[in-house]
């Protein structure tokens, strides 16, 4: 079978931060999961990934992922589908400062994204399980696991009232602390292939439903 030209494909925008780009993942280009997500989902689609190491989605945090070169590229790439997974260094020390600024921040890139030329459909999803390793007191890199845990609650509501998908992967996360050996944050290979399993699976329902 004849791959379909780019343009013909449909195209899907990963927007994050390094868990999406797959940074501390063993072959990154290969295992991060909008690259396992390609192959989970075939020929027919085109996955770009699109995540930033540090960013955050508030404006006030210290790399808001507005400003970064990634933002512009993923709305020049004229997206079909988004999928946004942004949250955890929203979490990071003086970043977080409460769940409306975050809430309201989320929503306004959510908006951005649903205006684009493109129209795409938008997918918000949680950022994943924050774990402690080797008996540490605290999360790495000062991340705070309760502000996760209300962004994800956030996050849901937020895709409830305007429409937007949804996937759990904070969920999905939760029971594999082995995933994430390496510092508690960033999944290896195998989490990153629970996150393009729970994106596959959804998009697979979604797109049943809405073949657009």
């Amino acid at each position: 079978m004849t791959a379909p030209a780019e343009s013909d494909a449909i195209r899907v925008a990963c927007v994050g931060d390094s868990i999406t780009r797959g940074t501390f993942a063993w072959r990154r280009r290969k295992n991060a999961y909008p690259a396992q997500l390609q192959a989970m989902l075939g020929e027919r689609f085109c996955v770009r990934n699109f995540g930033v190491n540090g960013h955050a989605a508030q404006c006030s945090a210290d790399r808001p992922y507005w400003n970064s070169a990634a933002f512009a590229s993923s709305a020049a790439f004229r997206p079909d589908i988004v999928l946004i997974m942004l949250g955890t260094n929203d979490s990071r020390g003086d970043n977080w400062k409460g769940i409306e600024p975050f809430a309201r921040d989320y929503r306004d890139l959510v908006e951005h994204y649903r205006s684009l030329e493109s129209d795409p459909a938008v997918w918000l999803l949680t950022p994943p399980t924050l774990f402690r390793v080797r008996r540490a007191r605290r999360v790495y890199y000062d991340m705070d696991e309760r502000a996760v845990r209300e962004m994800c609650r956030a996050i849901e509501g937020l895709a409830s009232d305007l429409g937007c998908g949804f996937i759990d992967v904070n969920g999905v996360t939760a029971d594999h602390p082995e995933a994430f050996r390496f510092d508690g944050v960033h999944p290896g290979a195998a989490g990153q292939t629970l996150i393009a399993r729970a994106v596959s699976e959804a998009l697979a329902i979604g797109l049943a439903a809405d073949p657009r």
